[in-house]
């Protein structure tokens, strides 16, 4: 099964073929720069998993926790704007933007007494698991601002 970031690869490059044969619109244009979006946070966070340092000692792991945690509060600040603008597409957005807030401040809350303890690989283990809850409620809160269609869903 392809991953969420192979997708979006793969629809990239439909969508590339598709330019070089006709101007997009408006709202192709959207998706695209929306889709070029999601596939850069994927990588990040891609990248936040294969650099986690393997310590018990806190302050080698504070560094990277605390530039992943910035990261992460950026994708709640930032393209706050979304095409659609009525009264129940703002409803749904709020709500998928307050469960991104909660799993965000539960994640926070669990690393405020965080200790690795005698495993040098914790932390890496639980930066993975703040990114498989994070990311699902960020791409949901995403669609809410602007849909992707997934071509081809598996």
């Amino acid at each position: 099964m392809a991953t969420l970031l192979e997708k979006y690869w793969n629809m990239k490059i439909s969508l590339d073929a598709g330019m070089k044969t006709a101007k997009p619109g408006p709202a192709q244009i959207w998706e695209y720069q929306e889709l070029l979006y999601r596939i850069e946070v994927l990588q990040v966070c891609q990248m936040f998993l294969q650099s986690a340092p393997e310590s018990v000692n806190t302050g080698d792991l504070l560094p990277h926790y605390q530039i992943m945690n910035a990261y992460i509060e950026n994708l709640v600040l930032e393209r706050r704007s979304a095409a659609e603008c009525g009264d129940t597409a703002i409803k749904i957005r709020d709500t998928a933007y307050d469960n991104l807030r909660s799993i965000i401040d539960d994640y926070r809350k669990r690393f405020g007494s965080f200790s690795p303890g005698n495993d040098a690989s914790r932390y890496g283990k639980e930066i993975s698991m703040v990114c498989q809850t994070v990311l699902p409620a960020w791409v949901q809160y995403r669609q809410t601002c602007t849909y992707i269609k997934e071509e081809n869903p598996q």
